[in-house]
């Protein structure tokens, strides 16, 4: 009676210890899991901000400030309803490689932020007004290549990135905590000396 009691007890006991083992090492693997995808997360993010501030994209940047102006010359305006090709204009084809650089970049980040590969807070945080200025200067090629191809999944991504942009700048605008106090004035209440006053 006693052996079966004792037999008993101790299958209980190792019932129990197997059972708290396996509680442990889900707990542990969770974590691990926690913990590797926030480096996932770190990494993607590093990768992003690499490209953004990337020489390339910078230059692409800047030279689409030129593209509206293009789009409305009867000189090049044709040229960006064609197919890609060396015949077309240099300028036209240095303009829409740029506008495929900007435009294309966004659209992948876009993609990777509505299906949750990366943070949306991170990345607009930091980046939401390049994304909605970049928006501005290639909304009119956009308006083009949709209406070519019919579709409006042409920089639809890009699009979904631009609003959430908006919407986090009209909306907060900010990451500075509201309870704490700033060095400097709001925007609006600052005195700046004269342009006349500035030494060149």
């Amino acid at each position: 009676m006693k052996l079966a009691m004792s037999l008993e007890l101790l299958n209980t006991v190792a019932t129990l210890a197997t059972c708290v083992i396996i509680a442990t090492t889900a707990i542990v693997a969770l974590v691990q899991l926690r913990h590797l995808r926030a480096s996932n997360q770190i990494q993607g993010q590093l990768a992003i901000n690499a490209l953004i501030q990337s020489d390339q994209f910078w230059d692409a940047q800047m030279k689409i400030e030129g593209l509206s102006a293009m789009l409305n010359d009867p000189t090049f305006a044709w040229a960006f309803r064609q197919r890609l090709s060396e015949e077309l204009p240099p300028e036209v084809v240095a303009m829409r490689r740029a506008a495929r650089v900007v435009g294309s970049n966004l659209e992948n980040i876009g993609n990777m932020i509505r299906n949750g590969l990366t943070e949306k807070g991170l990345f607009i945080e930091q980046f939401g007004n390049v994304v909605s200025e970049a928006w501005n200067l290639l909304e009119p090629y956009a308006r083009v290549r949709r209406q070519l191809e019919e579709n409006d999944a042409v920089w639809e991504d890009f699009e979904y990135l631009t609003m959430l942009s908006r919407e986090w700048m009209e909306t907060q605008g900010s990451v500075f905590p509201a309870q704490r106090r700033r060095i400097l004035p709001p925007w609006n209440e600052m005195e700046l000396p004269a342009a006349s006053e500035v030494k060149h």
